[in-house]
C-alpha cells in the first residue's frame, strides 16, 4: 500500500507544472526556514523558475517612502538605498506605483536606445551589470507597507518573454503570501497562554510587518483609528488598553508588538503569575517556594491576592478561570 501511494505521488509530481512545484515549496518550507534567511532562500528558489543573475526584495512603507528592510541576490547589500537615492533620475518607480502588483518591464518604460543612454542606467544598473529589468510593487493598502520585487539580468540580448512575466506575475503573491506566513511562525511562541498577534514597528509605531488578524483587533477596539501605524506609543511594558493587552520587545532598532484580547488574568503582577503558574502545575506552597526563592507563607499571600483581584475562591475556580 504504501509503495503505490509512493507511486502515485511520483507521477502527480511529474504532471505538475513547475510554477506549482514552486509554489507548494514556498509554502511548505515556512516552518523549516528560518526567518532571516527565509527571502533569500525564496529568490534562490525563484531562479529556479525564473533565469535571472540579481535580485532585491525590500519592503518600505508609505508614510517614509523608503525601504525598512532589504534582501539581495548578486548585489551590494546597499543596493536598495542606492536605488532610494536614484529614484528622482529612476523612470521606472512611477509606473510601478502606477501599475502596483502588475509586472513592469524597463523596456515597457523607455526604450532600449533611450534606457541605455539614460542617467539611471549609466550611474546604478551599468556599474552593477544590469541590463535588463523586471519589477513589480505590491502595496498592503490596510497596514500601508509596500514591496519591491526585483529582477534582473547580465545580459542585453536575453530580455523577459511574455511566459516569464506571467510567471513573475503569479509568483510574486505566493512570495509575498508565504514570507508573511514564515513571519507569523517565526514571531509566535508555543509557550503563550492565549494567542497573540504580532507587528514589528519602529519606535514611532509605524509597520515593518504587520499579521493580519493584529490589524483586525486594531479596528475592533480603535475604530477611530485610521492611520497605518499603532493608534498608542510603543510601551514600555505590558499595557491594558482598550480591551487589550499590549506588549512590546525591542529587537535592535525595530519593536516586536504583540495584542491579544485581555483577561482578569492580566491584573496579576509578574510574580502573582509565577505563583499561578506553579499552582496550575500542581505544585505544593513548598514547593512554590523552593522555585521562586520564596517562604511558603509568603506564597500563600500571593495567591490569596490573585484570588481577591480575579473573585475567586479557591484552585479548582483557578483553573476554570485559565481553561477559559
Amino acid at each position: 500500500m504504501d509503495s503505490k501511494i509512493g507511486l502515485i505521488i511520483i507521477i502527480l509530481a511529474k504532471n505538475m507544472n513547475p510554477i506549482d512545484i514552486f509554489i507548494s515549496r514556498l509554502y511548505r518550507s515556512t516552518q523549516q526556514i528560518d526567518l532571516e534567511h527565509f527571502r533569500h532562500w525564496a529568490l534562490n528558489e525563484l531562479q529556479g523558475l525564473i533565469d535571472f543573475d540579481a535580485a532585491v526584495w525590500s519592503t518600505g512603507h508609505l508614510s517614509t517612502r523608503t525601504f525598512h528592510t532589504h534582501t539581495t541576490l548578486g548585489l551590494p547589500e546597499n543596493f536598495s538605498d542606492i536605488l532610494i537615492d536614484a529614484l528622482p533620475i529612476n523612470p521606472i518607480s512611477k509606473a510601478l506605483f502606477s501599475h502596483a502588483g502588475e509586472p513592469v518591464d524597463m523596456s515597457d518604460v523607455l526604450s532600449d536606445e533611450a534606457f541605455y543612454q539614460s542617467q539611471i542606467y549609466k550611474s546604478v544598473f551599468r556599474p552593477n551589470n544590469i541590463e535588463r529589468i523586471l519589477s513589480s510593487l505590491h502595496i498592503d493598502s490596510r497596514s500601508g507597507i509596500y514591496t519591491l520585487l526585483t529582477i534582473y539580468r547580465n545580459n542585453r540580448e536575453h530580455v523577459f518573454s511574455a511566459l516569464e512575466k506571467e510567471q513573475y506575475q503569479r509568483s510574486l503573491y505566493h512570495l509575498l503570501s508565504a514570507a508573511s506566513q514564515a513571519c507569523t511562525y517565526g514571531l509566535n511562541t508555543t509557550h503563550e497562554r492565549k494567542i497573540k498577534h504580532n507587528a514589528i514597528c519602529d519606535m514611532h509605531g509605524v509597520y515593518h510587518q504587520v499579521e493580519s488578524d493584529f490589524l483586525d483587533l486594531i479596528e475592533e477596539n480603535f475604530p477611530d483609528h485610521t492611520e497605518q501605524m499603532l493608534p498608542f506609543p510603543v510601551p514600555d511594558d505590558k499595557i491594558i488598553e482598550n480591551n487589550l493587552c499590549i506588549s512590546a520587545e525591542k529587537m535592535g532598532d525595530l519593536y516586536r508588538m504583540s495584542i491579544r484580547h485581555s483577561t482578569p488574568l492580566d491584573q496579576l503582577t509578574e510574580r502573582e503569575t509565577e505563583v499561578v503558574d506553579g499552582v496550575t502545575q500542581g505544585l505544593s506552597f513548598k514547593q512554590i517556594a523552593k522555585k521562586l526563592g520564596l517562604s511558603p507563607s509568603t506564597v500563600s499571600n500571593h495567591l490569596y491576592r490573585v484570588y481577591k483581584k480575579l473573585n475567586i475562591g479557591n484552585r479548582s475556580e483557578l483553573a476554570d478561570l485559565i481553561s477559559n
